[in-house]
Order: structure tokens, then sequence, then C-alpha cells
């Protein structure tokens, strides 16, 4: 009598179905764990970005030694007189202290301590009194010396000013005309939000000379 038929299989050895359930398995187990680290990663970004953008905790301290923490620590701080000086200062030499060499670069500078609407009236005021002409054509050398800064009035927009001080005037050529001019500067700054581009909270609004001596 012939013996029953048997697999050819080795004994113990997995069909070839449970292999292939046993990869399809695996395979949505990776699939699974990929997903819940993408999701995990999200997450920690979002957690992250939250964080970097909560302002900072301010605690102060009192002279007593009583520490307490500052509330609306995000909000921007105000702007200070020694501020406002320092801005002044800065402009009047971009603005008004020309020199043959620098005016270019000079102005540019002057024009970022602008407002958009005072950039358009300023490019119109220089083009108006021929001031770059001017300087290319005597290479002037023009000194700024301040003698009086004063904030008028501070409002919740604007901050009003005046500035005293005089213009020394000479030449690189060697037979330049030489000169001085006595002014008083009203200035209206504008407040806007402190920024990378405007890190004083302030722009100048407007700007008028009077003259004393020429």
């Amino acid at each position: 009598m012939k013996p029953p038929v048997t697999s050819d299989l080795p004994l113990g050895a997995p069909a070839y179905y449970e292999v292939w359930g046993g990869l399809e398995s695996a395979n949505r187990a990776l699939w699974v764990a990929l997903w819940f680290a993408l999701t995990v990663a999200l997450l920690s970004l979002i957690l992250v970005r939250t964080l970097i953008r909560r302002p900072p905790v301010v605690i102060r301290v009192a002279n007593s030694g009583q520490a307490e923490v500052a509330r609306d620590a995000g909000r921007q701080p105000p702007v200070s007189e020694a501020e406002i000086k320092n801005f002044l200062s800065l402009f009047e030499r971009f603005f008004t202290g020309l020199n043959a060499y620098t005016f270019d670069a000079d102005l540019r500078l002057a024009f970022t301590m602008m407002s958009p609407s005072f950039q358009a009236k300023a490019d119109d005021m220089l083009k108006r009194e021929g001031t770059v002409e001017a300087v290319k054509a005597n290479q002037s050398r023009i000194t700024v010396v301040l003698t009086e800064l004063k904030v008028l009035r501070d409002t919740a927009e604007i901050i009003e000013c005046k500035v005293l001080g005089n213009r020394q005037i000479g030449s690189y050529k060697p037979d330049g005309t030489m000169g001085e001019v006595v002014f008083e500067h009203d200035v209206i700054l504008r407040k806007v939000p402190r920024s990378e581009q405007s890190p004083y909270g302030v722009l100048v609004e407007d700007f008028h000379e009077s003259v004393f001596k020429k």
C-alpha cells in the first residue's frame, strides 16, 4: 500500500501565505510608527514656535530687594528722552552735515529715519534747493554742532522737538569758500513700533529749518 502524499516543505517551515502575512503586518507596523513619529515631530515644532513667541518673564527688583514679575512684559518700552536726543543727533548729522565723499551713504541713512510721507517731501526739498549738486560742485565738508535739543511735546502718536545749532561749512578745495550757518529746526517725530528697521521707535514726520546767520 502507497504512503500518503506529503508536502515538500520541511517540517516546521512556514507556508508562503504565512510569510506574506508577516511581511504585511510588519509593513503596517512601520507605517504606524512613521506617522506617529511625524505627528510627535509636528507637535514639538508647534510647541517650540509657541514658546519662542511668548514674551520673556521680566522680574523687577526694587531697591529694598523685593522682586516682582512685571506685567505686560511683551509691551514695547516707551521712547525715552535720551533716545530721542540720540536719534535727533544722528539724523541732523546724516541729513544736514553733508560731505562730498560720504553724502550718498549719509543721505541713505537719513532717509531710513524718515516716515514714507516725509521721504517724498525731503527728496523734493533736496532737489529744489540743489543741495547735493552744491555739495559736489563745492567739494563741501560740513560739520554740524548741536547746542540744544528740546522735547516740546510728547503725545501718544507724535513728539515735537526743537534743535538749535550751527553748521561749519568748509571745502576740500584749497580755494573753497568757508562759512557758518546758525539754525533752528522744528522736528516732528512719528511714533512707530520698534523693529529692526526702526529700533528707536520713531521716524521723522516733518522738518522745518529757520536760519539766523548765513
